[in-house]
């Protein structure tokens, strides 16, 4: 099975030495995705989980459809947070992301981020058929 690299300008660049994405058969295996604006690479809402995990999911939805599938199509996440705390809020927004059939998802605690980050998520999703 051969592994295609997933790279598009339509998301942010990444922030090290690392593919946005892979897909490997009719699966899709993302990064950490980020808060950053895709135009001006900004972190949109410095501190604030809500305006964040909006932006993480809004950036993951267009690399999954740069690589032929989308947020309906995903089956596992995992997700990083400064502050567990958060956790209500993020999950109350991240259920506007994922209203039915939510993904299989792990959270945890990972500490500080910098520069006022305090989300990331990976996500794994299926390429529908046809």
């Amino acid at each position: 099975m051969e592994a295609i690299r997933i790279s598009t300008d339509k998301c942010p660049k990444p922030g090290g030495w690392y593919s946005q994405a892979y897909r490997a058969g009719n699966l899709i295996f993302t990064a950490g995705v980020t808060a950053n604006d895709p135009v001006t690479q900004e972190l949109v809402g410095p501190g604030d989980i809500v305006k964040q995990t909006e932006q993480v999911l809004k950036n993951m939805d267009i690399l999954l459809r740069e690589a032929g599938s989308d947020l309906k199509h995903v089956i596992k996440t995992l997700v990083f947070v400064s502050d567990i705390n958060d956790f209500s809020a993020f999950n109350e927004t991240y259920k506007r992301f994922f209203p039915e059939n939510p993904p299989a998802r792990s959270t945890m605690q990972i500490g500080r981020f910098n520069h006022g980050m305090v989300i990331e998520i990976e996500a794994v999703a299926v390429v529908p058929e046809g």
